[in-house]
C-alpha cells in the first residue's frame, strides 16, 4: 500500500460512519501483534484546549530529550498532522505501512469472528499511530481524545496520567445537555489509580463532578488552578510574560501563541509534567520553559502578514469563539472582514454575537463537510444588507481581499484548514497566497 492507496482505502472506511463504543476497538487493541508496554501514554480530554495542551506537553517532552509521539484530531490540511513524533509528521510511506498493518490485523480478527466489524475512520487513525509509535520506539505518546472520553477509542489505552482541560457546552446531543453530564462523559477517561489533572476552576460543577469520579476510582486528583496553584501574565507586544505558581515551585515563561487562554493551557502542561516528575521522570525546569516558548499550533488564532493581515482560527463552538473575541479586544481589533462558516450542530448565533463588535464586512460560506450549516440558514443570522454569500471558499477569500481590511476567518476547524491552504498557497509557513 502506498500513500495514495491509503487515502482511497480510508475514504471507503469513512463511508461506514462513526460509532461511539469500545467493544470492537478494545478487542483489536487486546489482539495487536505489538506490545505497547514500553510506551507511557498521556490522555488529554476537554471541550476546548485539549489540542493545544497536548502540543505543549509534547513540546516539553521533546525539549527534555524524549521521543514524544502525539495523536491529535482533526487535521487542518493533511491527515498526517494527526500522527507526529517530536512534532514531525509521520511520513507518507510510514503512514501507508502503518495503515496496512491495521487493515491486515482487522481483517484477520474479522475472519476469526473476534470482532464484528472493521474499525471506524477514527479508530483506523488511532491504531495506525500505535503501530508507528511502536515501530519508532517512542518514550511517550500524548493522545488527544476525539469526542467525549468515556466511549472514545483512546480510552482503550492505559495512560500514566489523564488530563481534562475544561468543560463547556459542545456536542450536547451526544454528551448531554448539562455541564454535569458532559463532565461525567469527559471523566470517563479516568482509570483506577491513575492520576487525573483537572483544569476546571474549583468553584464549578465540572470540577466537583470530575473530583467525585476520581475519588470513586481512587485516582489521585490534581487541580491546575486552586488556592495553591495559580497563574498570572502580562501581555507584551509579541507574547504573554507568564508566571505559574504551583504547590511545588514557581515557573516564569513566555507564551507566544495568541490568546490568553493559551497561558492556561501552558499551565496545565506544567502541572502534567510535575506529576510525571513525581513518577520518577527526569524533566529539567529549563526544558519546561523552552518547550512552552517554542510551541506553536496551526489554526489557533494564527496570523499571516498577507495584504492587510489575516487572522485564522479554528474556533468551532461558543467557548472558543469567546476566547477569540477576548484576543480581538486585547489587540483592539476593529473593522475586520469576517469570513464565517460553521457546522450545523453549533450555537452559531451566539458565536456570531461575540464577533460582531469587531467586524465591518461579512462573508458567509460553508466548511467542506457533510455537517456544514447551509449558507441559506446561516444568512438569516446576518440581517445586514452588506452580508456577502459565497459558497466557494477561494471566491470568498478573493472577495475578502477586495475590502482591503484585516481578514478574520473562523467558525470551524474544517473551514480553517481549507482556508489556511488557500491563504498560504499550500505552504505551512504562509509564504505564498492565492
Amino acid at each position: 500500500m502506498n500513500f495514495k492507496e491509503a487515502l482511497i482505502y480510508l475514504d471507503k472506511v469513512r463511508e461506514n460512519g462513526t460509532k461511539l463504543a469500545l467493544d470492537n476497538i478494545q478487542k483489536i487493541i487486546d489482539n495487536l501483534p505489538i506490545s505497547l508496554d514500553n510506551i507511557k501514554f498521556i490522555q488529554v480530554a476537554g471541550t476546548n484546549g485539549k489540542g493545544s495542551t497536548s502540543h505543549y506537553i509534547s513540546s516539553i517532552l521533546k525539549e527534555s530529550g524524549f521521543r514524544a509521539g502525539m495523536f491529535t484530531s482533526p487535521h487542518l490540511q493533511d491527515l498526517r498532522e494527526r500522527i507526529t513524533i517530536n512534532k514531525e509528521w509521520i511520513s507518507k510511506q510510514d503512514f501507508a505501512d502503518s495503515l496496512e498493518s491495521v487493515k491486515k490485523v482487522s481483517e484477520e480478527l474479522l475472519g476469526k469472528n473476534i470482532i464484528e466489524e472493521i474499525p471506524t475512520y477514527f479508530e483506523h487513525m488511532l491504531l495506525s499511530s500505535l503501530f508507528y509509535f511502536y515501530k519508532k520506539k517512542v518514550d511517550f505518546a500524548v493522545m488527544e481524545v476525539g469526542l467525549g472520553g468515556r466511549l472514545d477509542a483512546t480510552s482503550t489505552l492505559s495512560p500514566v496520567i489523564s488530563v481534562i482541560t475544561n468543560i463547556s457546552y459542545d456536542h450536547t446531543k451526544t454528551l448531554g445537555k448539562s455541564l454535569s453530564m458532559i463532565a461525567t462523559e469527559k471523566a470517563g477517561i479516568i482509570k483506577e489509580g491513575v492520576p487525573i489533572i483537572c483544569s476546571c476552576r474549583t468553584n464549578t460543577v465540572s470540577n466537583r463532578t470530575i473530583r467525585k469520579i476520581a475519588e470513586k476510582k481512587a485516582s489521585p486528583f490534581f487541580n491546575t488552578f486552586d488556592k495553591n496553584n495559580n497563574v498570572s501574565f502580562i501581555r507584551e507586544s509579541e507574547y504573554y510574560d507568564s508566571t505559574y505558581s504551583s504547590d511545588q515551585q514557581e515557573y516564569k515563561f513566555r507564551v507566544f501563541m495568541n490568546g490568553k487562554h493559551q497561558v492556561d493551557n501552558a499551565a496545565t502542561s506544567i502541572k502534567t509534567i510535575e506529576i510525571l516528575k513525581s513518577q520518577g521522570i527526569n524533566i529539567p525546569k529549563i526544558a519546561i520553559i523552552s518547550g512552552i516558548e517554542k510551541n506553536s499550533v496551526p489554526g489557533r488564532i494564527e496570523t499571516f502578514n498577507i495584504n492587510k493581515g489575516v487572522i485564522l482560527d479554528g474556533g468551532h463552538n461558543e467557548e472558543s469563539i469567546k476566547a477569540l473575541s477576548g484576543y480581538l479586544k486585547e489587540k483592539q481589533k476593529k473593522d475586520l472582514t469576517l469570513i464565517f462558516g460553521v457546522l450545523r450542530d453549533k450555537k452559531y448565533k451566539k458565536m456570531i454575537g461575540y464577533l460582531k463588535p469587531f467586524v465591518k464586512n461579512i462573508i458567509i460560506t460553508e466548511p467542506i463537510s457533510p455537517r456544514a450549516l447551509p449558507v441559506e440558514k446561516l444568512e438569516k443570522a446576518f440581517p445586514e444588507d452588506s452580508t456577502i454569500v459565497q459558497k466557494n471558499l477561494k471566491s470568498a477569500l478573493e472577495e475578502a481581499f477586495k475590502f482591503k481590511n484585516e481578514i478574520l476567518i473562523t467558525g470551524s476547524l474544517y473551514l480553517a484548514g481549507e482556508m489556511r491552504a488557500l491563504v498560504t498557497g499550500g505552504f505551512k509557513d504562509g509564504s505564498q497566497q492565492i
